[in-house]
């Protein structure tokens, strides 16, 4: 899972939105993939839409397509896990609007001191504060008062690492870097990102165990893919179901109990 960072507040007007905007566009230009994901109090408005009757109607999940977006709806009671296991991208990083009783890492944007102090007696994980009214405190608690330029370069470090822990290990020669661990010094330095890792660019099979990805050659992921190809056609499903198919998607629990306990 990419770095997850939540911008918390104590309410509206501490500067949330402006400092996910800077970090989103920043980030960017630098080739970072980043999405975003906000919690409200309130429903979406969907007045006079047609989204809305569907939804009324028992729809449990709607979408709208138009020539430039795509946005889906469901009426659930959902969890930051949720809306990220519900992205239809492949991101970097994810920052969160909001969500202040996530375990995941925190940015606080406060008032002042005194506002900040009284926000960390109730949060976890704060890496970062962010203060709108400029005062001489370094620190709060042992956390650390930072501008906005620090808290990028700290969610910047964060992907850095994230993508470092991705180059698959392989050394395959194929990269302008010459190994694996000349292109995780580049990616250090920010010379490179992710994707100028040609392995991963040609990657057909990923396998991963409770989350941790097996870095996989070229032979075994085409050896892989032709398995999982031979074993559906063979389930005599209908003779088209792989013809137009982009992807397979295999989950194998090996005890009982919740997918996602231990």
């Amino acid at each position: 899972m990419p770095p997850i960072f939540c911008v918390v507040s104590l309410g509206r007007g501490r500067g949330k939105t402006r400092l996910i905007e800077k970090l989103v566009a920043e980030l960017s230009r630098a080739g970072v993939r980043v999405a975003t994901i906000k919690h409200s109090m309130e429903s979406v408005d969907l007045a006079d839409k047609d989204s809305r009757r569907h939804l009324e109607a028992g729809a449990i999940e709607t979408s709208i397509v138009s020539p430039s977006e795509l946005i889906t709806i469901r009426r659930s009671r959902a969890s930051l896990e949720d809306a990220v296991s519900s992205l239809h991208v492949e991101a970097d990083l994810i920052l969160a609007e909001g969500f202040k009783v996530s375990p995941h890492p925190k940015i606080l944007c406060a008032e002042d001191e005194r506002e900040a102090e009284e926000m960390l007696k109730t949060l976890s994980n704060v890496r970062a504060i962010v203060l709108k009214s400029l005062g001489s405190a370094k620190g709060i608690a042992g956390i650390q008062v930072m501008s906005e330029n620090d808290v990028l370069e700290l969610v910047k470090r964060s992907v850095i690492e994230y993508w470092v822990e991705l180059v698959p290990g392989l050394d395959c020669g194929r990269c302008r870097y010459g190994s694996c661990r000349g292109m995780s010094r580049a990616i250090r330095r920010g010379e490179a990102t992710i994707r100028d890792c040609m392995a991963r660019r040609a990657l057909r099979a990923r396998v991963s165990v409770d989350g941790e990805e097996i870095p996989l050659g070229p032979w075994p992921q085409q050896l892989l893919q032709n398995l999982l190809k031979a074993f559906i056609s063979s389930l005599k499903l209908g003779e088209n179901i792989l013809e137009n198919a982009r992807s397979i998607v295999v989950e194998v629990r090996l005890r009982d109990g919740d997918p996602g306990d231990g």
